[in-house]
């Protein structure tokens, strides 16, 4: 009852902005009413008032495919019955509306999250439970309440090495109908991965009826997740999941927004490069230079990029290299410095601030690159950390200005095993709408500093 009053407080709360943005144009009450109630009707049958969904991701995503729904009923309606000049009404609202209520549902979610909160438990202490922590703690529009851990230590012979807080651990699998309702669970998430068939019915069978949600992680997670759905095939439960690269429409797509975000990036670079130019060349270098970089099929290409080193540089480098064994391991382990003495004064606030990078929107244009893909690499990295066929896999599309790990913390992703990972998981779960999320993360991470040097 106390959901359902929430809900109705959202209606209201829409209701209102509706009628105020309709009054500012002065649509008639007939009209206005009608309009309304499609809307609500649209809303009710996408269940866009259940407060399911536990990434801000994807409750935009069905915002803007509820709305856009709304556009073209709107249009039809229009062109047929209300006249053209509401149009750019409906259009307004539409759009308007998307933001609006994604405000709304934070809102709500923030004031009523006594209501709303699911108190959370999780079945595991291994490393699925503590990547399951971490995201839940990045992304408090889950509207999760972690209460703590379940070990399943020695349960039918699995042992999880224990990778999260042992404070949280609030007991062992036999204790776990007690814990649920001392803690009063309302949702678990069985974080055990490499359990079997049948330790996985054990434990599904000891929750049915005592929580409302169970969720559980299987093996192949991280692999295929963006795109896939899960089907009921008389009885047998079916992952369905696809390859978006391989669809030509997708490929059109995607070549559609590189050639979009490369015009914005262009145009922004010649601004930059009327104001740093000149600090840049002070020491007799070129404002721009390019580093040769795998491509799409191996192939190499010339990357460009803002000059943040002295003219020297590559000389300085074999000279710290042969003298210093720490900094040579360093450098052969992310090919960067983290406190590089080459970089000048204003070529660390253009990497500092990822100024450096804007260049490659010419590559982007060339068709070099792509806004978004995998991280572009050198030859030497092919050869120590890729593999022909790992490398093969991963440029089988080209690489991105930025990608999935730049999205996950840029350089603090230091492992190079998670790097590939990352970059093989993008492309085996690509789609337009997974490049405008990296895109988002990365712009949050530049304006924030995440993991730049």
């Amino acid at each position: 009852m106390k959901r359902q009053s929430v809900k109705i407080l959202m209606i209201i709360l829409q209701f209102i902005f509706y009628f105020g943005v309709n009054k500012l144009f002065n649509v008639p009450d007939r009209i206005m009413y009608n309009t309304f109630f499609i809307y609500l009707i649209l809303n009710l049958t996408k269940n866009m008032y259940s407060f399911k969904t536990i990434l801000i991701w994807e409750e935009l995503r069905k915002q803007l495919r509820v709305h856009t729904e709304y556009l073209i009923v709107m249009l039809i309606n229009d062109i047929a019955f209300w006249g053209v000049k509401y149009i750019p009404v409906h259009l307004i609202v539409g759009i308007a509306f998307t933001f609006f209520n994604i405000l709304i549902i934070k809102f709500i979610r923030r004031q009523f999250i006594g209501l709303l909160e699911k108190r959370l438990l999780i079945i595991g202490v291994g490393n699925t439970a503590r990547e399951l922590t971490k995201i839940i703690g990045e992304n408090n529009f889950t509207m999760y309440n972690l209460r703590g851990y379940i070990s399943a230590n020695n349960l039918f012979g699995v042992h999880q090495e224990v990778c999260i807080d042992k404070d949280k651990i609030l007991g062992t699998y036999e204790e776990i109908e007690q814990v649920i309702s001392d803690k009063r669970i309302n949702e678990v998430i069985i974080a055990m991965p490499l359990a079997d068939n049948k330790q996985m019915l054990e434990i599904i069978n000891k929750l049915d009826g005592k929580v409302r949600n169970i969720k559980f992680i299987p093996q192949l997670n991280g692999v295929y997740t963006f795109n896939s759905k899960i089907e009921d095939y008389d009885g047998l439960m079916l992952v369905s999941t696809y390859n978006g690269m391989n669809r030509q429409i997708n490929r059109f797509l995607k070549r559609g927004f590189d050639i979009c975000t490369g015009i914005a990036g262009c145009l922004v670079l010649g601004i930059l490069y009327l104001i740093y130019a000149p600090k840049i060349k002070k020491d007799g270098g070129k404002a721009i230079f390019y580093h040769t970089r795998i491509g799409k099929d191996l192939k190499p290409f010339k990357m460009y990029k803002f000059r943040s080193m002295y003219v020297d540089a590559e000389e300085r480098l074999q000279e710290m290299l042969a003298k210093d064994e720490k900094i040579r391991e360093e450098f052969y382990r992310n090919f960067k410095l983290k406190d590089d003495p080459r970089i000048t004064e204003v070529g660390k606030f253009l990497r500092e601030s990822s100024l450096d990078e804007f260049p490659q929107f010419i590559n982007v244009l060339k068709g070099d690159m792509s806004f978004v893909g995998p991280r572009p690499i050198v030859q030497k990295e092919v050869e120590m950390y890729y593999g022909e066929e790992t490398s093969r896999k991963i440029f089988m599309v080209k690489p991105g200005i930025t990608g999935m790990w730049q999205a996950n913390g840029r350089s603090d992703v230091e492992d190079y095993n998670e790097r590939i990972a990352l970059d093989l998981y993008y492309i085996r779960n690509w789609s337009l709408w997974l490049d405008i999320i990296i895109t988002i993360k990365t712009i949050k991470n530049v304006i924030s500093k995440k993991g730049a040097y």
